[in-house]
Parts: C-alpha cells; sequence; structure tokens
C-alpha cells in the first residue's frame, strides 16, 4: 500500500483531523503514534505528594462580592424583568 501522508494544513489533512477528534479510539491512536499521552482521558494536572498535603489547605469558598453578569431575556420586543 503506497498512501501519501498529507501535508499538515491542507484540506485533505483538515479533514482527516475532524474525523479523528470524532473518534476516540482514533484520538489514542493519533496520540500514541505522536508521542502525547491519551487525549481521551481525563488529565487533572500534577498529582504530586506536596499537591496532596496541601490540599486539605486550600480555602474552596465562593466569592460572594464577585460580580456576576446580568442577563435580560427579551420575548417578542419585551424584557421580561420589567414590571
Amino acid at each position: 500500500m503506497n498512501s501519501k501522508v498529507p501535508q499538515k494544513g491542507s484540506k485533505e489533512w483538515k479533514k482527516n483531523e475532524s474525523i479523528i477528534a470524532k473518534n476516540p479510539i482514533l484520538r489514542a491512536a493519533r496520540d500514541q503514534s505522536q508521542g502525547l499521552g491519551s487525549s481521551s482521558t481525563i488529565n487533572t494536572g500534577v498529582n504530586d505528594e506536596q499537591y496532596k498535603a496541601g490540599y486539605d489547605k486550600i480555602k474552596w469558598i465562593r466569592d460572594d462580592n464577585a460580580t456576576k453578569p446580568r442577563y435580560r431575556v427579551k420575548i417578542n420586543g419585551v424584557y421580561q424583568d420589567e414590571t
């Protein structure tokens, strides 16, 4: 079988990449061939002893003073939050 590898960035390469991106088995095979870790698995980053030792010291509090984006719903030209 004499197949030509498409040049990176070409239309055929983009088409192949979109097919690979949709299939986890093909993604894993591509990543392995390129020497990368599997992209279909969850990777939370470094999980070393220093992180594990300091995990209970992380403050997981929500900042209530943070400004939230405000959205307005408009149906048939009328804002729903107006009374």
